[in-house]
């Protein structure tokens, strides 16, 4: 009886030490920056309308690019107007969050961003990564329109620690453009919202290369 009761101990001991080996780093290696990519995303398309959500059950792990299908929904407290895109959420299996409204879950494909007039143009608030999405450089950065709130986070690749953040309020003066440093493999998290409070995809940010620091 002692022996089985050993067994069994030991049983159970095997069984939570790979479950939390499974859950400390299997889990977080398959949605971390190093392999953040269209063919590691385990991301899958969905429509869903207002309900509760639970990934793993209603949606798979992965990176999405959100759009609103209704003209005022709400994804995880983030107010969307219609067509609005919120690009690269990252949904980790058991996160629970709450939807109102259509919305459409698309897995993120984490293409380069649009350069016009050797500028590049962020236009869709959310989440890139340097050396993927953005060319890594020295930069001046600018927005477009003052009408709206601007929030930038830039971490390394550890994601443990802002390394410089930007705010602009609604019709601040901002008197000239940010330095920013990115090197490849940072993290840069952009949060645009309008008047209203609801995330905005009107106005852009710009990056410019810095030239004076390029030199």
């Amino acid at each position: 009886m002692t022996l089985n009761k050993t067994i069994a101990a030991l049983t159970l001991l095997v069984l939570i030490s790979g479950f939390l080996i499974y859950k400390v780093y299997i889990v977080p290696s398959a949605m971390s920056a190093a392999n953040r990519n269209t063919e590691n995303n385990g991301a899958s398309y969905k429509v869903l309308e207002s309900q509760n959500i639970i990934v793993g059950r209603d949606i798979d792990q992965g990176y999405y690019n959100i759009k609103a299908l209704d003209s005022e929904a709400v994804v995880a407290g983030n107010k969307m107007h219609k067509n609005a895109v919120l690009h690269a959420e990252p949904y980790h299996m058991n996160v629970k969050f709450s939807i109102k409204g259509k919305i459409e879950f698309k897995p993120s494909e984490f293409e380069k961003v649009v350069k016009k007039n050797q500028k590049i143009i962020m236009k869709d608030p959310g989440h890139y990564v340097v050396g993927t999405e953005i060319p890594a450089g020295n930069y001046l950065l600018s927005r477009t329109t003052d009408k709206i709130r601007v929030f930038v986070d830039i971490k390394d690749e550890t994601q443990t620690e802002s390394l410089q953040t930007i705010q602009w309020e609604i019709d601040e003066k901002v008197k000239k453009p940010t330095e920013i440093e990115l090197k490849k493999g940072y993290n840069v998290y952009i949060d645009k919202t309008g008047k209203d409070g609801y995330i905005s995809n009107e106005g852009d940010l710009v990056l410019e290369v810095n030239d004076q620091e390029s030199n």
